[in-house]
């Protein structure tokens, strides 16, 4: 049972970056700041390697997100699929982060957008309508994490099923209560 419940937790990331309305796709990347405050946002799955299980996201250079990972590159990905009442929790590391002009130029125009406002993403404003964009710069940046370990709970009776996975030499599980 441990070997397909891994197994369920692969395929469905691997699902998720191709099916734009699968519950996986948005997911919650946690992270700590420089004074160990945690800090949560949404992010976007951009890939997913079932091999290496490596997850890929995007982000604005500046990006608060970018400040805390340069602090502490470990990190946690929340994912939750209200339909089946399943919540999967992954202890990352960032492993790689790059600014691949053959990524960028593959984004949609609209999506090139979000990484070209002349200030920092966060930096205050007088009014939503006056963000300036640059031309020739962006601060499109990929990052890439490594799952160490996940954590998996499905609500559901008589018995909540909860279980973990780390990576050891090969990955290995365990049933916890729930």
């Amino acid at each position: 049972m441990l070997s397909e419940i891994f197994d369920q937790i692969k395929d469905q990331w691997v699902r998720a970056k191709y099916q734009k309305k699968h519950p996986f796709r948005y997911f919650v990347l946690s992270t700590s700041s420089q004074d160990q405050t945690p800090q949560s946002r949404m992010v976007v799955l951009r890939d997913f390697d079932s091999q290496n299980m490596v997850f890929t996201l995007f982000t604005d250079a500046r990006s608060q997100k970018m400040a805390s990972l340069r602090t502490n590159d470990k990190a946690c990905l929340l994912f939750y699929d209200p339909k089946r009442l399943w919540q999967i929790q992954a202890q990352v590391q960032l492993i790689k982060q790059s600014t691949d002009p053959k990524q960028y130029a593959q984004l949609p125009k609209p999506a090139q957008k979000d990484y070209t406002t002349r200030i920092a993403p966060g930096s205050p404003i007088d009014n939503p309508s006056s963000v300036d964009y640059l031309e020739a710069e962006n601060y499109f940046t990929s990052l890439e994490f490594e799952v160490h370990s996940i954590e998996s709970l499905k609500l559901k009776r008589p018995h909540h099923v909860r279980s973990l996975f780390e990576r050891k030499t090969l990955w290995e599980g365990t049933f916890l209560v729930p």
